[in-house]
């Protein structure tokens, strides 16, 4: 079994959509593309409120980089909120994605 999976996010495109709609976003944009990140646990006993404390960090600090261009990367309110959006779906799919792999996930 791999002891790898990827956060990749949407949410960086879907916060542009009103500006792709009005023709305003370059589709080749960096903030249009999903941004994704691999998050390793191979190192790590899951079956340890220690392991499963780190794989929670690090699934945190791979949805946060993943987010980094939703709200185009701007620190305007409405950006700092997309990217929350972005960086809670992110972890949420994340959880999913090793639930489906019968890893243990406490928090």
């Amino acid at each position: 079994m791999a002891k790898t999976f990827i956060i990749a996010t949407f949410a960086a495109a879907l916060a542009n959509i009103p500006a792709m709609a009005h023709g305003t976003m370059n589709p080749g944009d960096p903030a249009a593309e999903p941004a994704p990140v691999a998050v390793t646990y191979a190192d790590l006993n899951l079956g340890s409120a220690a392991g499963q404390a780190t794989l929670h960090q690090r699934i945190a600090h791979a949805a946060t980089e993943a987010c980094l261009n939703a709200g185009d990367g701007l620190s305007t309110p409405r950006a700092v909120y997309e990217q929350r959006v972005c960086r809670a779906r992110a972890m949420s799919g994340a959880e999913i994605k090793l639930a489906t792999r019968g890893a243990p996930m406490s928090h």
